[in-house]
């Protein structure tokens, strides 16, 4: 996924962070496995237009934030850069200004399903943090991810979302098996371009690229670099989201939770 798909969002990128499923569902989960911040030093990676890193502050953190897109670091600094120090960089390439194990804690919130390759990115991690320090972390669940390449559909969830989009799913493999590790770009539009056409030219916008993969090869880079699982969780919408929100999306009451939440801490 290209950091120009990230610019284009930013300017509306807060709302985003404010849909129900996000507010109600995942940043609660999330913030269940957060430790007392106070005093701590804290890397918010894939921070975004700084929503989420403005509030680990107000919990009397001390915040980096980091991002590919520069229009969101640019957005972030607009926003809160009063309580915030922001900067642009890549995870999947390496971060060449924050000092080994100067870190407590990072939060990696819905970055690591659009990152090819787990390892370098897991490394930077353990790099980063003081012995004894946490990531806490969200990803697409591998079972949601699964179903969506095997049946090349995305379950209705425009009531919780905020937008109104059914994305079409354009993947490598024809017959996908859970254990494989694939590539598979969404378009939001609902429209994949026809096979050889390019999708600028049929008016298609540029898809969301994502990396699936299954459990053992998402927590394996992990384990690789010295971490030890602490907590995991499943968000489950029925115990979180408004009741009436829940009665208009029971399709997705019958499926695997969208997302995976988890904390690991530093062993080595």
């Amino acid at each position: 996924m290209s950091d120009d798909h990230y610019d284009d969002l930013a300017a509306d990128w807060s709302d985003y962070a404010e849909v129900p499923w996000r507010a109600q569902v995942l940043w609660p989960t999330l913030t269940d496995l957060l430790p007392d911040l106070d005093g701590l030093r804290v890397l918010d990676a894939g921070c975004g237009d700084g929503y989420h890193a403005a509030r680990l502050a107000d919990r009397g953190a001390d915040v980096l934030g980091v991002d590919a897109s520069e229009a969101m670091v640019d957005r972030a600094r607009e926003r809160y850069g009063d309580r915030v120090d922001f900067r642009r960089g890549d995870l999947a390439e390496g971060l060449d200004y924050p000092d080994d194990g100067g870190f407590d804690l990072i939060l990696c919130q819905h970055v690591l399903s659009h990152v090819a390759d787990l390892e370098p990115v897991a490394a930077e991690f353990a790099r980063l943090l003081r012995p004894g320090g946490g990531v806490v972390l969200s990803t697409h669940h591998p079972f949601h991810e699964y179903l969506v390449v095997r049946e090349e559909s995305y379950p209705d969830a425009r009531a919780i979302d905020g937008l109104d989009a059914q994305p079409a799913i354009d993947a490598d493999g024809r017959s996908p098996t859970y254990a494989d590790t694939e590539r598979y770009e969404l378009y939001w539009g609902g429209e994949v371009p026809a096979e050889g056409s390019d999708g600028d030219d049929d008016g298609v916008a540029e898809p969301t690229v994502f990396h699936r993969r299954p459990l053992d090869a998402l927590a394996g880079p992990l384990f690789d670099a010295g971490f030890a699982l602490a907590d995991l969780r499943e968000p489950d919408l029925s115990e979180r989201l408004d009741p009436e929100l829940v009665d208009e999306v029971p399709e997705l009451l019958d499926r695997p939770p969208r997302s995976l939440c988890l904390r690991a801490e530093l062993t080595e």
